[in-house]
């Protein structure tokens, strides 16, 4: 076959066209991708990931919005901030300006916003393949909080909820413990226990004649048709209708109040822990107390110590009445001797003057007390100041003489 220089020619401009066809396809194919401005997200999940894969689907109730990038630990994420968290960190890529279609605030914001509002995200499985992809949709924030962390993520975070399967598993372990509760309840008795229960009541309806139950079942109906009717006049009553908005209006002052109240309350709560903090120590000092041996022999021998401490009361008693007795004579025997007791009184008291004087006359006088007058004083010339002229015969006489005569 020979080829002309024209052959050629068609030959390289159909090559030209068709690297030109194939470079505009795949420019159509990825150039919307190559000007798209993408966000990161990250997520911690506190289960096995198993499954889940980089480039993994990332959707919200069911819209594809992007792509896994990234799996790994918080710990090599974080460093020492994370350390001893043992969470699964992932990181995602959202093709699309997911959270700008839900307001106007910046992307950051507004998925703050979102997770207040409950959105979570949670790796769900694709059918029996067992291939996971991340779920973002709305859950109740109050059973399901976010993971404590303590560093601040460097993507916008969304806070990861417990996967279908994991929760499945969760009620299976809580249906395991509630079973094996019941055996050590020993349930098999309580079974039994039904089933004595069952049988008396089949035997009290056999054992009944039909004709006494009939009424008594009627009768049992009748007054609770009447209480019913009772019950619907009185929330017919245009008072039962205030009784609800009152009611509500009651329980908001009481919020407010116990709001208001907060640092007292929770002062109270931190008193009362005390307060039955030191009862519970008051209790168990208490029970040691009248556990302990000692008390208990003193407890047995209390009465006995009553019973004494009783007879020296009534001894008490008896000899304060004497007393009385006595001194009620003591009384009557001093009114009746007092003129007696007075003369007494009287002699007393001059014998107490006599004996003064003559305490001061043997203090002044001591051997006159006992011998008789003081001496003479003695002159220069030898002679007696009290001699007089005429002396008498008897001034011879000895000393012992003049004494005896002096007395």
């Amino acid at each position: 076959m020979i080829i002309r220089g024209g052959d050629y020619f068609k030959l390289g401009l159909f090559v030209i066209a068709g690297v030109a066809l194939l470079l505009v396809v795949l420019f159509a194919l990825g150039a919307g991708k190559l000007f798209q401005r993408t966000y990161q997200m990250e997520t911690y999940i506190n289960e096995s990931v198993n499954g889940l894969e980089v480039g993994s689907a990332v959707k919200f109730r069911g819209v594809r919005i992007g792509s896994v990038s990234e799996i790994g630990f918080v710990s090599g994420k974080y460093g020492q901030n994370a350390a001893g968290y043992r969470y699964v960190y992932v990181l995602c890529t959202l093709d699309r300006d997911f959270f700008g279609t839900m307001g106007g605030k910046p992307a950051r914001e507004q998925a703050a916003s979102e997770v207040a509002r409950g959105l979570r995200a949670r790796t769900i499985s694709q059918g029996l393949t067992g291939q996971l992809f991340l779920g973002l949709d709305y859950v109740d924030p109050v059973h399901n909080p976010p993971l404590p962390i303590n560093w601040e993520p460097a993507s916008i975070y969304i806070p990861a909820a417990p996967s279908t399967l994991s929760q499945a598993e969760q009620a299976v372990q809580s249906i395991s413990r509630t079973l094996t509760g019941l055996d050590k309840a020993e349930l098999p008795e309580a079974v039994r226990s039904f089933r004595r229960f069952a049988d008396s009541a089949s035997h009290f309806l056999d054992a009944t004649d039909p004709k006494v139950l009939g009424p008594r079942l009627a009768d049992t109906l009748d007054q609770a048709r009447r209480l019913l009717a009772r019950l619907n006049t009185i929330l017919a009553d245009p008072a039962a209708g205030r009784i609800v908005p009152e009611t509500a209006r009651t329980v908001t002052g009481l919020r407010k109040t116990v709001e208001a109240a907060g640092p007292d309350a929770v002062r109270l709560v931190h008193d009362s822990r005390e307060t039955v903090a030191s009862l519970k120590a008051s209790a168990r000092a208490l029970e040691r107390f009248t556990t302990d041996p000692e008390t208990r022999r003193q407890l047995a021998a209390m009465p006995g110590a009553l019973k004494q401490a009783r007879e020296t009361i009534e001894q008490l008693r008896g000899a304060a009445g004497r007393l009385n007795s006595v001194l009620g004579r003591v009384e009557q025997l001093s009114a009746s001797q007092q003129a007696n007791v007075q003369g007494i009184l009287e002699s007393a008291r001059g014998l107490i003057e006599n004996l003064r004087e003559l305490t001061g006359e043997a203090k002044r006088y001591p051997s006159g007390v006992l011998f008789g007058p003081p001496p003479a004083k003695t002159s220069l010339d030898g002679a007696s100041e009290n001699t007089v002229p005429n002396a008498n015969p008897m001034d011879g006489k000895p000393a012992d003489a003049a004494a005896s005569a002096a007395k």
